[in-house]
Parts: structure tokens; sequence; C-alpha cells
């Protein structure tokens, strides 16, 4: 049983790696599987271990020959496949909750970092992430990992300012999320350790949000009090300006909100107005005639007036000094009253109305026109007065400027004084909207000075030409948006931002000039390529040329973007009407390719009436040549139309495959019959005797066959010499039949000899042994009792040498002698001219020779003239 049990193993225990290497790979016995683990650790061959551990796929087995298998290229292999068996990589591996589990258990910082890069869910990366801490990786993953969540996640986890400064650099145009939140994180590093720059830079921004919201009013309460703690971090160590500024905003907020202050506001506004108001009444009475008479009347309401403005000199800004200038002026002109000579002369007399303007004036329909004029121009006035008094009880000043210039619209179209009450509202008006207009006129001009800083410091800030120039830009339509708002600024803070703004982008001319110079190269290659599409004396060039122009030219179309943009209009309606030329002349070429194929294809239908088969197969023929030559068109009209006329062409050829199929129907047939004689004739040769009627029967069938198929040839001579060697066979078998009996009849004799068992029962074969009788006597007399003397040796071995020599066996060392004289006495006697006796006849004389001996008692001679008996049977011819 052991020994049929190594004979038959399986083939996973086979001694070839070779084999057991297969085996692995490609059995399923569930022995094999459970043998997987130990031969994964056990196994000679590596790459036997390896295929185990790649078909089991076991994490805790791979972690394990990553570090204990003896062969370098294993261990890396092991590692791979633990790797990516907790990344979620391989067809096999756990489940998420079981890898989890698993990586955190693990602390080899390789497979926490592959798992970081590489694992299949975002859970498992964020995991793995978490405890990573290569810097190096840190910034990889920030701007590459897929997940924008853990990408963000990434960038709370680094506080080194220049690796944030990497992270920023390389989502700038990527991750604008990451990109922000680095910046963030880099400026508050910044402002933690007292950056100067970095305060005052987060200054300007506060006091920029805080300005927007005062422009625009409707913000919540929540971002106002994010930008008060964003101050409050570096109130005390921003700039001076930025803190005044701040202020001012603050201010103005809180007014904003505080009824009481709004109150007062509108209460000193308006007795600003009536002052504005009584200097204007002033300024009136100096202009009249009568203004000499009434010079102390004047200096008395002067006096009073002055009283009045001690009241509101807390009042600051451009409309005091305004005042204070017209009251100046007054007490200069008050002054020059006193001089005066005489009263100027009285007015010349009105000039009359024509009668016909009173009697138009008079007229019922203009009066109703024009009161209905007036209402309108009051109604206009109220609404716009209304919208500014609303626009500054919200505090909004963006659309408090939008409704004070409908005001002064619809003032100036009003011909006549409004009413007291209107009149009273307009001075509250115009009091509050000149306060909240100098603030915001002092804001803006803060803010002026900051766009002049920025656009200074472009020139050596390193930044892409493209970029300084979008920032002056984004500066300019700023400042717009700041002019509009306040009527504009003139002086020298104008003529700093200008000339600010031409230093910025000096040093960009020679970028932009030489972008200017690609962009015409490009426009003149442009050109080039549309060069002759529409010169009718042209050649026609190829199809493909001109496919493959119409993509150069599509190309172009798509490429514009590097052309100069007042350009790109014209040039694009000259691309598009190049592609619509090529389009025109590719249609052209297709339709002549299509007609050209459709009289192929008719001509390919006509030939499956031809009558000549032949005639139509050539026809066929060169009918395909053709349509090869046609060319190519339109993809889908090319096909059907090669469907069609394959389907024609098809036709003709099924006709010749009918004519072919009967050809090789008659071939086949001869084909069976070949085989089937080839197959009676191996019959033959497999029989016990042979039938020559029946060969000669095969023979001649197969002559009048005339196959030419060479396997059957083949097959038929392999029968033949088949038959011819069965033949030989048992010729051979009758021959040594005779020989063959007389060795079982002297087993016979000698067994009945040694009294093993009787010698009747073999006696049968006496008469078809030759050299029979000796051994019959020997029988006859065993049987009878009488026992045969033994067999001279010295005879025995004569005998036995001579039937070596026969056999071609050499004699052992003691006979060796014998065997010389043996072979001296037969090359004298061949010498002397003697006869040359035949195999068989030697071999009959030696077989009674031996016979006629006796009972030989040495076994071992008895085996030696066994050996010799057989081997010179077998040499018989």
């Amino acid at each position: 049983m052991n020994f049929v049990r190594k004979l038959f193993k399986p083939r996973w225990q086979s001694s070839d790696a070779a084999v057991r290497l297969t085996a692995v790979n490609g059995e399923a016995a569930p022995e094999l599987i459970a043998a997987l683990p130990q031969i994964a650790r056990s196994d000679a061959s590596p790459g036997v271990r390896l295929a185990a551990l790649k078909r089991l796929a076991d994490p805790g087995l791979a972690q394990a020959l990553a570090q204990d298998d003896p062969d370098a290229g294993n261990r890396e292999a092991a590692r791979a496949l633990w790797f990516d068996l907790l990344a979620g990589r391989h067809a096999q591996s756990p489940p998420l909750i079981e890898r989890l589990r698993l990586a955190a258990a693990q602390d080899a910082p390789r497979l926490i970092e592959h798992l970081a890069e590489h694992a299949a869910e975002t859970e498992l990366r964020a995991a793995a992430l978490m405890r990573v801490t290569r810097p190096a990786l840190l910034v990889e993953r920030a701007t590459a990992e897929s997940d924008a969540g853990l990408r963000l996640a990434v960038v709370e986890r680094i506080d080194d300012e220049v690796l944030l400064e990497r992270i920023a650099e390389r989502s700038r145009k990527r991750d604008k999320q990451v990109y922000r939140r680095a910046r963030d994180k880099i400026e508050a590093g910044r402002l933690a350790r007292g950056d100067d720059t970095a305060i005052a830079e987060e200054a300007r921004r506060i006091c920029e949000q805080l300005e927007r919201h005062l422009r625009e009013g409707d913000r919540p309460a929540d971002d106002e009090a994010a930008l008060q703690a964003r101050w409050n971090a570096i109130a005390d160590r921003a700039p001076a300006s930025f803190r005044t500024r701040f202020q001012a905003a603050g201010d103005l907020l809180a007014l904003r909100r505080d009824p009481e202050q709004m109150a007062a506001l509108r209460q000193r506004s308006a007795e600003i107005e009536a002052i504005g108001a009584e200097i204007a009444s002033i300024e009136h009475a100096l202009a009249e005639r009568d203004a000499v008479e009434q010079r102390d009347a004047i200096s008395q309401r002067i006096d009073a007036l002055a009283e009045r403005w001690s009241t509101v000199d807390d009042a600051g800004g451009s409309l005091r000094e305004g005042h204070e200038h017209r009251l100046s002026a007054i007490v200069a002109r008050l002054g020059e009253l006193a001089n005066a000579p005489a009263p100027l002369p009285a007015p010349p007399a009105p000039v009359a109305t024509p009668a016909a303007a009173v009697k138009r004036r008079d007229d019922p329909a203009e009066i109703e026109r024009r009161r209905a004029e007036r209402e309108r121009r009051h109604a206009a006035l109220g609404d716009a007065l209304s919208a500014l008094e609303a626009a500054l009880d919200a505090g909004r000043s963006g659309p408090a400027h939008q409704a004070h210039a409908r005001l002064a619209a619809a003032r100036q179209a009003l011909h006549e004084a409004p009413s007291d009450e209107v009149a009273r509202r307009l001075a509250d008006a115009e009091g509050r909207y000149a306060q909240i207009a100098r603030w915001q006129r002092w804001s803006d001009d803060q803010r002026r000075e900051a766009l002049c800083g920025e656009i200074e410091a472009l020139a050596a800030s390193g930044l892409h030409p493209d970029a300084v120039a979008t920032r002056v830009r984004e500066a300019q339509a700023e400042w717009a948006r700041l002019d509009a708002h306040d009527g504009g600024r003139g002086g020298g803070l104008v003529r700093r931002f200008h000339a600010a703004c031409r230093e910025a982008l000096k040093p960009t001319r020679a970028y932009f000039e030489k972008r200017d110079a690609l962009r015409q190269t490009q426009a003149q290659a442009i050109g080039a390529l549309l060069d002759g599409l529409d010169d009718p004396d042209a050649p026609a060039p190829d199809v493909r040329a001109l496919a493959a122009r119409r993509r150069e030219i599509a190309d172009a179309l798509r490429g514009l973007d590097r052309v100069d943009p007042r350009e790109r209009k014209a040039l694009a309606e000259r691309l598009r009407t190049g592609l619509a030329t090529l389009e025109a002349r590719i249609a052209e070429h297709d339709a002549a390719v299509e007609a050209a194929k459709q009289r192929l294809i008719g001509a390919a239908e006509a030939l499956s009436g031809e009558a000549d088969l032949r005639s139509a197969i050539a026809g066929a023929k060169d009918l395909q040549r053709r349509w090869q030559a046609a060319g190519n068109g339109r993809r889908a009209r090319d096909q059907k139309q090669w469907t069609a006329f394959r389907s024609a062409i098809d036709a003709v050829f099924a006709r010749a495959d009918g004519v072919r199929a009967e050809r090789d129907a008659q071939a086949q047939a001869t084909r069976e019959s070949a085989a089937a004689l080839c197959a009676e004739l191996e019959s033959l040769a497999s029989a016990d005797r042979a039938d020559r009627a029946a060969q000669t029967r095969i023979e001649q069938a197969w002559q009048a066959l005339g196959l030419r198929d060479d396997d059957l040839q083949r097959r038929f001579r392999a029968a033949q010499d088949a038959l011819r060697a069965a033949a030989e066979r048992r010729a051979r078998i009758e021959r040594r039949a005779g020989f063959d009996a007389w060795l079982a009849l002297y087993a016979t004799c000698r067994a009945t000899e040694r009294g093993d068992g009787p010698g009747q029962a073999r006696q049968s074969d006496a008469p078809a042994a030759l050299a029979a009788a000796g051994l019959q006597r020997r029988i006859e007399q065993a049987l009878a009792g009488d026992t045969a003397a033994a067999a001279d040796d010295s005879a025995a071995r004569d005998c036995l040498v001579e039937l070596e020599a026969l056999a071609a066996i050499d004699s052992p060392e003691e006979d060796r002698q014998r065997r010389l004289d043996l072979q001296v006495g037969r090359l004298s006697s061949r010498l002397r001219g003697g006869d040359t006796i035949g195999v068989h006849d030697q071999l009959v004389g030696l077989l009674e020779r031996w016979s006629a001996l006796g009972p030989v008692s040495d076994e071992a001679l008895e085996r030696r003239f066994e050996r010799g008996v057989r081997r010179a049977i077998e040499s018989l011819p």
C-alpha cells in the first residue's frame, strides 16, 4: 500500500518543481487547498511557494512571508500582495471593516503610506493619512488626493509655512478650496508671530470688507462680529492709518443702527442746511441795489449767523469749509459796501409782453398742461427724495448715491420753488447725505491710498506679467467704481495711481511684445493655411490632403486663443469659410466616389445572369479590383454600398461554390472509399492468418480509385507494410515453433527427472518438438524409475561453449579457453574447405547432443544452457 501510495501520489507532491507549480496553479482538490498554507511556508521551490501564497491571498500569511521567506524576491512579492490586500486593490481583499481593523494594528510606515496613497476606500485612506508623518507625502496627498474633504483635512494637519506655500503653489489653479485654506493658514501663522506685512494686509482686508458692508448693507450681524473678532486680534499691532479707517467705518455702522445718533445727525444737518440757506439769503441781499442802505441790517444778520455757527462747530468736512469760505466772502463784501459812493441806478423797465403770448399763456388748455407738468415734476422730486431718505435711514451708501443723483436731476427739472415741507425734507436729506458722503469719501480715499500702495509694490513682486496686468486692470476697475460713488477725485492721488500703473506695467512690456510677436506669427500661419483655398485654378488635391487640411483648420480654430484678440473675430470667420470650402470639396469627391461605386454595383448585379461561370468569376474579380481603386467616400455611405456590392459578388461566387461543392463531394466520397480500403487492409494486418485473395482485391480497388491524397497514400502504404510484417512474423513463429516445443519438453523432462511433477501431462509437446527423441527417452526412463547417469561435465561445457558461440554470448572465464579452442577449430575447418552447417541445423544438433548427455547436476550450467538456447532461437532468421 505504501508503494502504491508513493506511486500514485498527487501532482502537487511531485519531486519535480515544475509539476508542483502547475498543480498549485491549476488544480482544485480539497487536499491541495488545505495544504496551500504549508506549501507557501515550506516548499523547496521559491516559485511554488509564491504561487501558493498568491492563490491563497491571506493577509496574515502574506505579512509573515514578507519577513520570513528565505528568498528576497518572494519577500518583496509577499509584501506587495499584503499591501494590495489591505488596500482593497486585490480581488480577494477582506471587507473594509476587517481591513480597517488590520490597518489599525500595524505601525510600519511603508504600509501606512501605501494605504494613504492607494487604498480603494476613502475611509481607509483617511485613517492612514491621520497616521502619516512624512512631510513630503502630506504635501503630495494635499494636492493629489481624489477626495476634497481629505485634501482639506491634510492641509489642517500641516503648520509648516514652507510646506503650506508649496501646497498653495501646486493647488493655485487646480483646487481653490485647498489654495485658500493653505493661504489662510500661512497668514494666520504670520499673524501669530507678529509679521508686520501680514498684519497690515489683514487690517486692509478687514477694513475693505467693513466698508463693503457700508456700501452694500443687508449683511448678517455675524459677519460684522467675525470682522470685529479678527480686528481685535491685531488691533494693537495694526498701522495707525488702518486703525483710523476701521474706527470711522465702525462709527458709521454704529450710527446707522442707533436712532438717537441718527436723529442728532439729522438735526445737525438741518441746522447746517439752514445756515447755508441764511448765507445764501445774505449773499442775495448783498447783491441787491439797496445793499448799501441795508448794510447795518445785513451786519446784524451776519452776527446772528456767527452765533448759530458756533453751535455746530463740531461739524467737519468739505461742507464746513465751504460755509466758512462763503462767510469770509460775505464779510469781505460787507467791508466793500462801507466805501461804496452811491446806490446803483434803477433797472430799466420791463419789456411789454406781446399780446399773442399773453393770449396763449391764458389759454385753459395751456394752463392745464403746465399744471400737469408741474405736478409731474413735483411727484418725481418727491419720489427721489423718499428714495434718498429710505437709503439714508438704512445706512446704505450705494443706493443713497443713486437716489441723490435722481434727486439732483429732479431738482434741476423743477422750475419753481418746492413747498416748505419738501424744502425742509430736502435740507434734512442733503445734510445727512453730505455727512455720509464725507465719511464715504474719506473711506474711499483710504482705499485709493491702499490701491496706490498695492500697484507700487507690483513692480518688485516677481509675479507673472499676466498676473501683473490682471491686478492692474482690477485696480483700475475698482478705482473707477470708487469714482462712480463720489464723482471722482483729482489731484496728486490720481496722478500717483496712474504713474504706479505705468511703472508696474513697464517690466511686462518685453513679455507682451514677445507674446504679440508670437500671436502675429500664429496669425500669419493661419493666413498661410488659408491661402489658396479660394483659388479656382489651383490643382485639386487628394482627398486625404483635404481631410488633413480640414483637421489643421479645425485645430487652428480651436487654438485662436494664441492670436491677438483684436484679430480673432476676422480669423475665425476666415477659418469657418475655409472649413465650409473644404467641406464642399470633400462632399464633391464623396459624391463622385458614390457614383462610381454605384456603377460597379450595377455591373456586379448584371454578372449574376452570366451563363459562362468562368467569365463571371473573372468579371467579379475585376470589379473587386476596380472597387479598391475607386477610393473612399463617406464612411456610412461606403459601408452601405459595400454591403450591396458584396451581396452581388457573393451571388457570383455562390454559383462557383455550388460546382466546387459537387466536386468536393465526389472527392470526399473517393477519400471515404480509400479510407475504408485502408481500414480493411489494416484489419487484415491484425488478423491471425493471411488472406491473400482479400489483399489482392483491396489493392486492385485502390488502384482503380486513382486517389492523390498524400495522407491516405501514406496510410495505405503503412497498412501494406504492416501486412508484410505480420506475414513475416507468422512465418518466424512457425519456424521457431519446434524449438519452443523442445524447450517446453525439456522443462517437462527435467521436472520429471527431479520428481517435481508427472511428465505425462506435457508429452503432448513431443510431436511438435525438434530433436525430441532423446528427451522422450529420458522422460520414459524417469517415469520407469530408472535413474539416468549424470552428464559428463566436460562434455556439457563443450556443448555449452558451442551453444554460446552460436548465440553470440560471451562464455564465463573458466570456459574462455574452450571457447578459444572452438574458434580455432572452426577456423581451421573453414581453411580446409569443410562444409558450413546452417544455424538451424547447428542448433538442432546441439539440442540432440545436450539431450543425449543426460541430467546436468550443476544449476549454473542449466541456466547457461537455457539462456543460450533462448538467445539462439531469437537470433534465428
